[in-house]
């Protein structure tokens, strides 16, 4: 294993001048005087020296970094120039990306996987986009054009879906204007609230007993361990379900109590630290057991793969049909678990601010600027009461669940 460590990188300072540091076998992270740090592997064929860029940090993290260099190292090892590869794919690339399909494809195979939950959004693209522009060329397309694709969607009685497959068609045709492919991203003009309608605000928040209720309905489920503990994290932690869906092992640091979310793993693409209750870093722990070898946090069947986001939805519902045999109320479910412990927090006393922070949502202006290295304490202090607050819920009328919910001294 290399020298760097993901503590090192982190703790690595700008200085006047780019530096870098070393890992093994010609991988190494320089260190610009902006802050930006980026890998890089400098090699020599037929005695040429050259190098190669392997991607910024933190959006290459150090585990994908040495396995890019690993494929390098590779084609080195074969006589062939990485350097050179990477500019010829980038060319073809670019010839292929002037149809819809092409850049689409680019977008998936490139962008989308460690972005989002690729198995839906790579569904909006290939039924929803493709059969209805894919073979246009991409600088011919316009506003007009993405409209047509999202007012159909909406007359069909699905509203919500028109507004993800927007969503699409704004980040595909980005794709093409980060590139330089095209100037205008044509679905960037189209404003949702006016073609599709105001998203409908919801509003539902759990009682304690409603969280008693949901937990225990899902450790009953006869779903994997692994799934029912991500329900009780996503409670304990305040989360989104992609964020912790996306966590690997190398995020989480158990000897400070922390779980590190990267900018691409969160929604508004803000590094965020969550601060574990001694709840939330038991069940982690109980994760790494259950995930063996595996770099990922919930591992899918495939120990290299992680679970999607849409597996613990289809296990959500078919705990909300059981829980409505039980007869209680219908709407409970993970989704509204972020916006539950919010509302818990303020009746707590908690100040917004810091609730804010803890969920990691952005706060505008001269406060949000000073809140970026603030409240860490008190988010600490203030999570570790909402898990015993929720000890406390589970263990009222004596009901109690498995899970190691033991409330910290």
């Amino acid at each position: 294993m290399g020298a760097l460590t993901n503590t090192t990188i982190r703790n690595l300072k700008a200085r006047a001048t780019a530096y870098q540091v070393a890992d093994e076998k010609g991988l190494a992270l320089e260190v610009r005087p902006g802050g930006q740090k980026a890998w890089l592997y400098r090699y020599r064929l037929f005695g040429r020296p050259e190098k190669l860029s392997l991607g910024a940090y933190p959006e290459v993290s150090l585990a994908e970094a040495r396995d890019r260099h690993f494929e390098a190292r590779k084609l080195v090892a074969a006589g062939k120039s990485p350097a050179q590869s990477k500019q010829a794919e980038k060319q073809r690339l670019s010839d292929d990306m002037q149809t819809v399909h092409g850049l689409a494809n680019a977008y998936i195979a490139n962008y989308l996987p460690p972005l989002t939950s690729a198995s839906r959004s790579r569904a909006y693209v290939e039924t929803e986009i493709l059969p209805v522009i894919g073979s246009r060329f991409i600088h011919e397309v316009t506003p007009s054009d993405c409209i047509a694709i999202v007012e159909r969607i909406k007359r069909r009685g699905a509203p919500s879906v028109a507004r993800k497959v927007l969503e699409q068609l704004r980040a595909v045709f980005a794709y093409g204007t980060d590139r330089c492919l095209i100037t205008i991203n044509p679905a960037a003009q189209v404003r949702a609230a006016k073609i599709i309608g105001a998203q409908t605000s919801r509003t539902r928040v759990l009682r304690p007993d409603e969280i008693r209720r949901f937990l225990t309905a899902a450790e009953s489920f006869p779903t994997s361990q692994g799934n029912r503990i991500a329900f009780k994290l996503i409670l304990l932690t305040l989360c989104r379900k992609g964020e912790l869906v996306k966590a690997k092992w190398e995020h989480v640091d158990f000897e400070r109590a922390e779980w590190h979310i990267p900018i691409l793993n969160a929604k508004n693409r803000q590094e965020h630290i969550v601060y574990l209750s001694r709840q939330a870093t038991a069940l982690f722990g109980e994760l790494k057991g259950l995930a063996g070898k595996s770099d990922w946090v919930l591992p899918g069947r495939e120990p290299k793969r992680h679970i999607s986001v849409a597996t613990l939805n289809q296990v959500t519902f078919a705990v909300k049909r059981r829980a409505e045999e039980l007869a209680w109320p219908a709407d409970v479910w993970i989704h509204d678990m972020r916006r539950t412990g919010s509302t818990h927090l303020h009746e707590m006393g908690w100040p917004s601010d810091v609730i804010e922070k803890a969920l990691n949502h952005a706060i505008g202006g001269v406060r949000g600027v000073y809140n970026r290295a603030q409240y860490a304490e008190q988010r600490r202090e203030m999570l570790q009461a909402w898990s015993d607050a929720v000890d406390r819920y589970m263990t009222t009328q004596s009901t109690v669940i498995t899970g190691r919910f033991l409330v910290a001294a």
